[in-house]
């Protein structure tokens, strides 16, 4: 009974509402005015929309990323960390080009968790992935930290014409960050 308590602890998240603050925004994936922010009715997730998140490749490495600072606004006596991060886009990779879609994200003076997925030449395809680091590290009680994500797409190989995107059908990119809530000790 103890044990299916303290897991209850973890899933549910904080009563009342949560809002979700953008901090900082900076980059060469997300120029100003191409991300947003949202957090999910159930307060369990928030999901980054960009409109403009693309790499090319011209027969050289290329990079794109973008970095977000987020303060989650909760009821006290809770914290959160990541869970698991659901991203999808479009991937057009020719003559041994490899694409690398990343997301590493951390609070201040906390370790960082890394999710990275790597695609192979030849593709022209959507992709999507979920990505679930190897345990979930979550923010501090006390001192709430704004939590920050770097997104980055990267190109590398000689594929000429190549290009990356984190593509919806609306066009935009959608990245889902599901959230793992936490009651803190008394």
């Amino acid at each position: 009974m103890l044990v299916v308590v303290a897991l209850l602890a973890f899933l549910v998240p904080p009563p009342g509402p949560v809002t979700i603050d953008v901090v900082s925004v900076g980059g060469s994936g997300c120029p100003a005015g191409t991300a947003n922010v949202a957090m999910s009715l159930d307060n369990e997730a928030f999901t980054v929309t960009y409109s403009d998140f693309l790499v090319q490749g011209n027969g050289s490495e290329a990079k794109r990323s973008c970095t977000i600072a987020l303060r989650i606004n909760h009821a006290a006596g809770y914290t959160f960390g990541i869970a698991a991060t659901d991203y999808r886009g479009f991937a057009h990779l020719t003559d041994k080009a490899r694409g690398v879609v990343r997301n590493d994200y951390w609070f201040p003076g906390f370790p960082t968790r890394h999710s990275s997925r790597t695609y192979q030449a030849p593709m022209s395809d959507n992709w999507q992935v979920t990505d679930t680091p190897s345990g979930v590290a979550h923010g501090p009680c006390k001192d709430r930290k704004p939590l920050t994500v770097e997104t980055e797409l990267k190109l590398t190989g000689k594929g000429a014409g190549s290009f990356m995107t984190m593509d919806s059908t609306d066009s935009s990119v959608s990245t889902t960050f599901r959230l793992s809530w936490k009651k803190c000790a008394e």
